[in-house]
């Protein structure tokens, strides 16, 4: 499968201005189940891995195991809205700039879907989600796993959704 092999933190830090945007604060617990649906939507939809790193299936869901690192300073608190980096206009731009028009459009597309869902809500979805529960099998629902999410799975599910 061809890469797209963008940084997942530059997604994060374009994800967290929208929320800032709009007016809204968002969880690392949030922001894993965001970014899990820009990555299987890419799969999805543009044929293309967005970056390398696969997501694991923790009891609460997919994570990025990189991106819990260095969100989980916050702990349940929202994330700080510094923490995008995007200062002015130009910032902005450039952010977009690297992360590149189509898969600008994806985080776009794929905010306005879930943006307005609480987090449990987006567990609850994850939960529900093929990929994650195969990734599960045999584990108890509170059992730590590092055990990857497969592509092949998430392109199989998200295949079958009706649409972005």
């Amino acid at each position: 499968m061809e890469k797209i092999n963008k940084d997942p933190l530059d997604i994060v830090k374009y994800i967290l201005f929208r929320y800032a945007y709009d007016g809204d604060l968002v969880t690392n617990l949030k922001m894993q189940k965001v970014l899990y649906f820009v990555y299987a939507w890419c799969f999805t939809l543009l044929k293309q891995e967005c970056f390398e790193e696969k997501f694991q299936a923790w009891p609460n869901g997919p994570v990025l195991p990189s991106l819990y690192t260095k969100l989980k300073i916050f702990g349940g608190s929202p994330i700080d809205f510094n923490f995008s980096q995007i200062t002015n206009e130009k910032n902005l731009a450039d952010l977009k700039n690297t992360l590149g028009e189509k898969l600008v459009h994806l985080v776009d597309k794929v905010y306005e879907k879930y943006a307005c869902k609480s987090a449990f809500e987006m567990v609850n979805i994850t939960h529900s989600d093929p990929s994650w529960l195969n990734a599960r099998k045999g584990l108890s629902a509170t059992e730590p796993s590092n055990n990857e999410i497969l592509e092949e799975d998430i392109i199989s599910y998200y295949a079958k959704q009706a649409e972005l």
